[in-house]
């Protein structure tokens, strides 16, 4: 990846960042209830950048304060992460927190399936950002 923008790594970063924010939020969440108004932007964010038909636009310009997850090479991360036979369960498990329909029964098994999944793409994201910043000779 020689030649890849310093920005790129930092948006991995923010990535990561953000999904362990998101963690804490859903841990939150899942012992009393509440939702947050940056929880519910951070999953609605999540949810459209899984979209299938999702068109990336602008994917390379930084613009400040978009979502940490909506970049093009961000997105393709959390498709990774989420392979597309896993992706629709990720997705109608975060339209089911967003849009209010959760369960009360089903809220601890939701909220650990979404940990996991967030869990797995912080990490995805910190390898992407260490990747770049080795070639970099950071």
């Amino acid at each position: 990846m020689r030649g890849v923008a310093p920005e790129s790594s930092s948006r991995f970063l923010s990535m990561a960042l953000a999904s362990r924010k998101l963690m804490k939020h859903l841990e939150l969440f899942a012992s009393t209830g509440q939702m947050s108004d940056p929880m519910i932007e951070a999953l609605r964010d999540l949810y459209t950048t899984m979209d299938p038909g999702r068109q990336t636009s602008n994917s390379f310009a930084p613009i400040p304060g978009q979502s940490p997850f909506g970049r093009y090479e961000q997105a393709m991360v959390i498709n990774e992460v989420a392979d597309p036979s896993h992706s629709r369960d990720v997705r109608k498990k975060l339209a089911c927190i967003v849009d209010g329909t959760i369960q009360c029964t089903d809220k601890d098994e939701v909220v650990r399936d979404l940990t996991e999944f967030l869990y797995d793409l912080e990490n995805r994201a910190l390898h992407k950002y260490s990747e770049q910043s080795n070639e970099r000779g950071w």
